[in-house]
Protein backbone atom coordinates (compact mmCIF):
# COMPACT_ATOMS: atom_id res chain seq x y z
CA UNK A 1 0.00 0.00 0.00
CA UNK A 2 1.28 3.30 -0.74
CA UNK A 3 1.11 6.20 1.62
CA UNK A 4 -0.82 9.23 0.56
CA UNK A 5 -3.84 11.24 1.88
CA UNK A 6 -5.42 8.89 -0.08
CA UNK A 7 -3.69 6.46 -2.38
CA UNK A 8 -4.66 8.39 -5.42
CA UNK A 9 -4.23 12.12 -3.27
CA UNK A 10 -0.44 11.37 -2.67
CA UNK A 11 0.71 9.70 -6.13
CA UNK A 12 -0.47 13.36 -6.89
CA UNK A 13 1.32 15.14 -4.36
CA UNK A 14 4.96 13.21 -4.38
CA UNK A 15 4.65 12.77 -8.46
CA UNK A 16 3.75 16.14 -10.20
CA UNK A 17 0.55 15.66 -12.07
CA UNK A 18 2.09 15.03 -15.98
CA UNK A 19 5.24 12.84 -14.23
CA UNK A 20 2.37 11.02 -12.42
CA UNK A 21 0.31 10.55 -15.91
CA UNK A 22 4.04 9.70 -17.70
CA UNK A 23 4.19 6.63 -15.30
CA UNK A 24 1.25 5.28 -16.54
CA UNK A 25 2.32 5.41 -19.98
CA UNK A 26 0.98 7.64 -21.64
CA UNK A 27 2.52 11.71 -21.55
CA UNK A 28 0.12 14.12 -23.54
CA UNK A 29 2.87 16.55 -23.30
CA UNK A 30 5.34 14.57 -24.58
CA UNK A 31 3.43 13.23 -27.59
CA UNK A 32 3.47 16.88 -28.79
CA UNK A 33 6.53 18.50 -27.56
CA UNK A 34 8.80 20.26 -29.97
CA UNK A 35 12.44 18.96 -29.76
CA UNK A 36 15.20 21.48 -29.91
CA UNK A 37 15.90 21.52 -34.03
CA UNK A 38 19.29 20.93 -32.97
CA UNK A 39 19.34 18.15 -30.58
CA UNK A 40 20.52 14.64 -32.95
CA UNK A 41 18.67 11.55 -32.85
CA UNK A 42 21.82 9.17 -32.09
CA UNK A 43 22.67 7.15 -35.13
CA UNK A 44 25.38 4.59 -33.46
CA UNK A 45 24.42 3.03 -30.57
CA UNK A 46 25.54 0.75 -28.12
CA UNK A 47 23.81 -2.30 -25.74
CA UNK A 48 23.72 -0.90 -22.25
CA UNK A 49 24.96 -3.65 -19.89
CA UNK A 50 21.83 -5.98 -18.59
CA UNK A 51 20.86 -7.25 -15.26
CA UNK A 52 20.90 -10.65 -14.29
CA UNK A 53 18.65 -12.52 -16.77
CA UNK A 54 14.65 -13.05 -15.78
CA UNK A 55 12.35 -13.52 -17.89
CA UNK A 56 10.53 -10.37 -16.78
CA UNK A 57 12.86 -8.00 -17.08
CA UNK A 58 12.72 -5.10 -19.29
CA UNK A 59 14.47 -4.94 -23.02
CA UNK A 60 17.90 -3.44 -22.32
CA UNK A 61 17.84 -0.03 -23.57
CA UNK A 62 20.89 1.54 -26.15
CA UNK A 63 22.83 4.37 -25.58
CA UNK A 64 24.59 6.59 -28.16
CA UNK A 65 28.13 5.59 -28.97
CA UNK A 66 30.73 8.49 -27.61
CA UNK A 67 28.26 9.58 -24.71
CA UNK A 68 31.04 9.28 -22.51
CA UNK A 69 30.10 10.65 -19.02
CA UNK A 70 32.35 11.82 -16.51
CA UNK A 71 32.02 10.81 -12.74
CA UNK A 72 29.18 8.07 -11.84
CA UNK A 73 25.59 9.11 -12.34
CA UNK A 74 22.86 7.14 -9.85
CA UNK A 75 19.14 6.39 -11.83
CA UNK A 76 17.00 3.69 -10.71
CA UNK A 77 14.76 1.58 -13.67
CA UNK A 78 12.61 -1.15 -12.73
CA UNK A 79 13.09 -0.81 -9.26
CA UNK A 80 16.71 -1.36 -9.44
CA UNK A 81 19.71 1.21 -9.04
CA UNK A 82 21.87 1.30 -11.68
CA UNK A 83 25.35 3.18 -12.20
CA UNK A 84 26.29 4.88 -15.42
CA UNK A 85 30.17 5.10 -15.89
CA UNK A 86 31.47 6.52 -19.24
CA UNK A 87 29.78 4.87 -21.75
CA UNK A 88 28.51 2.10 -19.27
CA UNK A 89 25.93 1.58 -17.42
CA UNK A 90 25.11 -1.40 -14.99
CA UNK A 91 22.86 -2.85 -11.95
CA UNK A 92 24.32 -1.68 -8.42
CA UNK A 93 21.42 -2.63 -6.48
CA UNK A 94 18.43 -5.44 -7.80
CA UNK A 95 15.09 -6.54 -6.22
CA UNK A 96 12.68 -4.53 -8.08
CA UNK A 97 12.45 -2.78 -4.39
CA UNK A 98 14.60 0.56 -4.69
CA UNK A 99 13.86 4.26 -4.73
CA UNK A 100 15.94 7.95 -4.54
CA UNK A 101 19.32 6.30 -4.79
CA UNK A 102 21.87 9.27 -3.47
CA UNK A 103 25.68 9.29 -3.28
CA UNK A 104 27.40 10.06 -0.10
CA UNK A 105 29.88 13.01 -0.72
CA UNK A 106 33.13 10.89 -0.62
CA UNK A 107 31.76 8.62 -3.41
CA UNK A 108 32.43 5.44 -0.62
CA UNK A 109 28.81 4.78 -0.22
CA UNK A 110 24.94 5.00 -1.57
CA UNK A 111 21.75 5.61 0.35
CA UNK A 112 18.56 4.33 -0.90
CA UNK A 113 15.00 3.46 -0.14
CA UNK A 114 13.20 0.33 0.20
CA UNK A 115 10.10 -0.49 -0.29
CA UNK A 116 8.01 -3.35 1.24
CA UNK A 117 4.26 -3.41 1.93
CA UNK A 118 2.82 -0.66 3.69
CA UNK A 119 6.54 0.94 5.03
CA UNK A 120 9.58 1.68 3.14
CA UNK A 121 13.08 1.89 4.88
CA UNK A 122 16.23 4.11 4.39
CA UNK A 123 19.19 1.55 3.55
CA UNK A 124 22.90 2.17 3.54
CA UNK A 125 25.29 0.60 0.85
CA UNK A 126 29.17 0.27 0.87
CA UNK A 127 30.80 0.47 -2.58
CA UNK A 128 33.76 -1.94 -0.86
CA UNK A 129 31.13 -4.66 -0.74
CA UNK A 130 28.83 -6.55 2.12
CA UNK A 131 25.28 -6.37 2.18
CA UNK A 132 23.08 -2.79 2.76
CA UNK A 133 23.07 -1.42 6.23
CA UNK A 134 19.23 -0.68 7.46
CA UNK A 135 19.25 2.61 8.82
CA UNK A 136 15.80 2.67 9.51
CA UNK A 137 13.22 -0.07 11.18
CA UNK A 138 10.05 1.28 9.69
CA UNK A 139 8.22 -2.24 9.48
CA UNK A 140 5.75 -4.03 11.43
CA UNK A 141 5.70 -7.69 12.68
CA UNK A 142 1.85 -7.77 11.98
CA UNK A 143 0.40 -9.97 9.58
CA UNK A 144 0.80 -8.95 5.76
CA UNK A 145 -1.96 -7.07 4.31
CA UNK A 146 -3.82 -6.24 7.83
CA UNK A 147 -4.77 -3.08 8.80
CA UNK A 148 -2.62 -3.38 12.00
CA UNK A 149 0.85 -3.52 9.84
CA UNK A 150 -0.71 -0.07 8.00
CA UNK A 151 -0.89 1.44 11.39
CA UNK A 152 2.56 0.22 12.76
CA UNK A 153 4.32 0.94 9.78
CA UNK A 154 6.37 4.19 8.47
CA UNK A 155 6.85 5.39 5.17
CA UNK A 156 10.34 7.45 4.36
CA UNK A 157 11.66 8.75 0.93
CA UNK A 158 14.01 10.96 -1.05
CA UNK A 159 17.35 10.67 1.37
CA UNK A 160 20.38 13.09 1.11
CA UNK A 161 23.35 13.27 2.44
CA UNK A 162 24.94 16.06 4.36
CA UNK A 163 28.10 17.60 3.18
CA UNK A 164 29.77 16.36 5.93
CA UNK A 165 29.04 12.75 5.11
CA UNK A 166 27.58 11.97 9.05
CA UNK A 167 24.30 12.51 8.64
CA UNK A 168 21.05 12.45 6.25
CA UNK A 169 18.01 14.15 5.87
CA UNK A 170 15.00 12.54 4.47
CA UNK A 171 11.37 12.53 3.85
CA UNK A 172 9.37 10.75 6.18
CA UNK A 173 5.65 10.66 7.85
CA UNK A 174 5.84 11.62 11.69
CA UNK A 175 2.80 9.98 12.90
CA UNK A 176 0.13 7.01 12.41
CA UNK A 177 -1.59 7.32 9.56
CA UNK A 178 -5.81 7.98 9.60
CA UNK A 179 -8.62 7.66 8.16
CA UNK A 180 -10.83 4.60 7.65
CA UNK A 181 -8.86 2.42 6.59
CA UNK A 182 -5.96 3.86 7.48
CA UNK A 183 -4.72 5.82 4.17
CA UNK A 184 -3.67 9.59 5.13
CA UNK A 185 -0.31 10.55 5.94
CA UNK A 186 1.76 13.37 6.68
CA UNK A 187 5.38 13.76 5.67
CA UNK A 188 7.67 15.70 7.57
CA UNK A 189 11.24 16.43 7.45
CA UNK A 190 13.89 14.43 9.37
CA UNK A 191 17.88 14.23 10.15
CA UNK A 192 19.05 10.90 10.87
CA UNK A 193 23.03 9.94 11.61
CA UNK A 194 24.44 6.95 9.35
CA UNK A 195 25.33 5.22 12.44
CA UNK A 196 23.06 2.04 12.90
CA UNK A 197 20.83 2.46 15.76
CA UNK A 198 20.81 6.12 15.71
CA UNK A 199 17.66 8.25 16.19
CA UNK A 200 15.53 10.24 13.47
CA UNK A 201 14.82 13.73 14.25
CA UNK A 202 12.37 16.03 13.41
CA UNK A 203 13.28 18.58 11.98
CA UNK A 204 10.20 20.44 10.05
CA UNK A 205 6.80 19.92 9.43
CA UNK A 206 3.72 21.91 7.99
CA UNK A 207 0.29 20.68 7.86
CA UNK A 208 -0.63 22.09 4.52
CA UNK A 209 2.02 20.54 2.36
CA UNK A 210 3.85 16.94 2.24
CA UNK A 211 8.11 17.71 2.13
CA UNK A 212 9.46 15.36 -1.03
CA UNK A 213 12.98 15.78 -2.55
CA UNK A 214 15.58 16.87 -0.24
CA UNK A 215 18.98 18.03 -0.98
CA UNK A 216 21.53 20.05 1.15
CA UNK A 217 23.59 22.83 0.26
CA UNK A 218 27.45 22.36 -0.64
CA UNK A 219 28.63 24.22 2.75
CA UNK A 220 26.12 22.56 4.57
CA UNK A 221 24.19 25.44 6.27
CA UNK A 222 21.10 24.61 4.51
CA UNK A 223 18.20 21.74 3.43
CA UNK A 224 16.62 22.34 0.51
CA UNK A 225 13.22 20.58 -0.31
CA UNK A 226 10.25 20.50 -1.92
CA UNK A 227 6.87 21.26 0.05
CA UNK A 228 3.95 19.44 -2.38
CA UNK A 229 0.71 20.81 -1.23
CA UNK A 230 -1.78 18.41 0.89
CA UNK A 231 -4.45 19.45 -1.31
CA UNK A 232 -5.15 19.63 -4.65
CA UNK A 233 -5.99 23.60 -4.77
CA UNK A 234 -2.00 24.26 -4.02
CA UNK A 235 0.74 24.57 -5.62
CA UNK A 236 4.39 22.20 -4.87
CA UNK A 237 7.06 24.99 -3.74
CA UNK A 238 10.74 24.85 -3.17
CA UNK A 239 12.09 25.87 0.31
CA UNK A 240 15.28 26.52 2.19
CA UNK A 241 15.79 25.01 6.01
CA UNK A 242 18.40 27.53 7.61
CA UNK A 243 20.56 24.56 10.07
CA UNK A 244 21.04 27.50 12.34
CA UNK A 245 17.75 28.84 12.85
CA UNK A 246 15.51 26.28 12.05
CA UNK A 247 13.20 28.33 9.57
CA UNK A 248 12.25 27.22 6.47
CA UNK A 249 11.65 29.90 3.81
CA UNK A 250 10.50 29.88 0.13
CA UNK A 251 13.76 30.37 -1.75
CA UNK A 252 13.99 33.86 -3.64
CA UNK A 253 12.87 33.55 -7.48
CA UNK A 254 11.47 30.27 -7.82
CA UNK A 255 7.92 30.08 -8.78
CA UNK A 256 4.96 27.92 -7.53
CA UNK A 257 4.45 24.77 -9.11
CA UNK A 258 8.59 23.57 -9.22
CA UNK A 259 9.95 20.78 -7.66
CA UNK A 260 13.38 18.36 -8.14
CA UNK A 261 15.90 20.19 -6.70
CA UNK A 262 19.86 20.14 -7.45
CA UNK A 263 22.18 22.88 -6.29
CA UNK A 264 25.49 23.08 -8.19
CA UNK A 265 28.55 22.26 -6.36
CA UNK A 266 29.93 25.54 -5.88
CA UNK A 267 26.39 26.43 -4.37
CA UNK A 268 25.19 29.23 -6.65
CA UNK A 269 22.90 28.09 -8.95
CA UNK A 270 19.77 26.12 -7.96
CA UNK A 271 18.79 24.00 -10.90
CA UNK A 272 14.63 22.83 -10.78
CA UNK A 273 11.90 21.63 -12.99
CA UNK A 274 8.92 23.76 -12.89
CA UNK A 275 5.48 23.95 -14.83
CA UNK A 276 5.68 26.33 -17.79
CA UNK A 277 1.34 26.30 -18.88
CA UNK A 278 1.19 22.69 -20.16
CA UNK A 279 4.61 21.90 -20.11
CA UNK A 280 7.41 21.15 -17.83
CA UNK A 281 11.25 22.25 -18.36
CA UNK A 282 14.33 23.02 -16.20
CA UNK A 283 14.90 26.05 -15.08
CA UNK A 284 17.46 28.07 -13.09
CA UNK A 285 18.35 30.97 -10.32
CA UNK A 286 21.11 31.98 -8.47
CA UNK A 287 20.76 30.68 -4.64
CA UNK A 288 21.45 33.87 -3.45
CA UNK A 289 17.64 35.46 -6.03
CA UNK A 290 17.78 36.91 -9.52
CA UNK A 291 16.64 35.84 -12.66
CA UNK A 292 15.17 32.60 -13.57
CA UNK A 293 16.62 31.20 -16.74
CA UNK A 294 15.05 28.70 -18.74
CA UNK A 295 17.81 25.44 -19.48
CA UNK A 296 15.44 23.43 -21.75
CA UNK A 297 12.20 23.46 -24.17
CA UNK A 298 11.18 19.95 -24.25
CA UNK A 299 8.28 20.34 -22.78
CA UNK A 300 8.52 16.64 -20.35
CA UNK A 301 11.98 17.24 -18.62
CA UNK A 302 12.71 16.65 -14.77
CA UNK A 303 15.23 15.65 -12.89
CA UNK A 304 18.25 17.84 -12.96
CA UNK A 305 21.58 16.88 -11.46
CA UNK A 306 25.17 18.96 -12.03
CA UNK A 307 27.78 17.12 -12.89
CA UNK A 308 31.15 17.17 -9.84
CA UNK A 309 33.12 19.88 -11.53
CA UNK A 310 29.58 21.48 -12.72
CA UNK A 311 30.11 22.01 -16.16
CA UNK A 312 27.19 20.06 -17.27
CA UNK A 313 23.77 19.11 -16.49
CA UNK A 314 21.59 15.64 -16.87
CA UNK A 315 18.11 15.06 -16.59
CA UNK A 316 15.45 12.94 -17.64
CA UNK A 317 12.80 13.57 -20.08
CA UNK A 318 10.40 11.91 -22.83
CA UNK A 319 11.13 12.25 -26.19
CA UNK A 320 7.88 13.32 -28.02
CA UNK A 321 5.55 10.08 -29.51
CA UNK A 322 7.42 7.58 -27.17
CA UNK A 323 7.09 6.44 -23.76
CA UNK A 324 9.23 6.61 -20.91
CA UNK A 325 12.03 9.02 -19.16
CA UNK A 326 15.32 8.83 -21.23
CA UNK A 327 18.84 10.54 -20.33
CA UNK A 328 19.62 13.65 -21.41
CA UNK A 329 22.58 16.29 -20.74
CA UNK A 330 23.36 19.56 -21.58
CA UNK A 331 27.23 21.34 -21.13
CA UNK A 332 26.65 24.69 -18.70
CA UNK A 333 28.68 27.80 -19.51
CA UNK A 334 29.34 30.19 -16.55
CA UNK A 335 30.28 33.41 -17.04
CA UNK A 336 29.81 35.58 -13.53
CA UNK A 337 26.15 35.81 -12.62
CA UNK A 338 24.93 34.51 -16.33
CA UNK A 339 24.03 31.00 -16.89
CA UNK A 340 23.86 29.03 -20.18
CA UNK A 341 23.11 25.78 -21.74
CA UNK A 342 23.78 24.44 -24.58
CA UNK A 343 21.19 21.98 -26.77
CA UNK A 344 20.44 19.44 -25.12
CA UNK A 345 21.59 15.85 -26.21
CA UNK A 346 20.06 12.74 -25.79
CA UNK A 347 22.49 9.52 -24.67
CA UNK A 348 19.88 7.04 -24.14
CA UNK A 349 16.57 5.27 -25.85
CA UNK A 350 14.21 2.89 -24.04
CA UNK A 351 16.11 3.89 -20.72
CA UNK A 352 12.54 4.16 -18.69
CA UNK A 353 14.08 5.69 -15.82
CA UNK A 354 11.99 6.25 -12.44
CA UNK A 355 11.50 10.26 -12.81
CA UNK A 356 10.98 10.08 -9.39
CA UNK A 357 13.70 8.69 -7.78
CA UNK A 358 16.10 10.91 -10.06
CA UNK A 359 19.32 11.25 -10.80
CA UNK A 360 22.53 11.61 -8.50
CA UNK A 361 25.64 12.30 -9.77
CA UNK A 362 29.00 11.80 -8.13
CA UNK A 363 32.77 11.57 -8.46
Amino acid sequence: MIPGRRIGRFLISMIPRFVLTCLLLVVLTACTAQMPDAAPTPAALLPIAPPSAQPDAPQPPIIAAGARLPGRLLFVRAGNVWMWQDQIAHPLIDGGTALHPAWSPDGAQIVFVQRDQSFSDVMLLPLSGGAPLRLTNNGSSRPRNSFERIRESIWAFYPSFAPDGQTIAFASQYGPPSGSPAAEYHLALFTLPIQAGGLRRLIYANDMGHVGRVTHSPDGSAIVFVLEPATSSGASQILRYDRATGVATPLPGVPPQSYDPAIAPDGRWLAFASRDGDRTDIFAVPTSGGTVVRLTSIGTARAPAFSPDGRMLAFLAVAPGEIGFDLWVADLRIAGDSLQASTPRRVSIGLCADADSGLSWGK
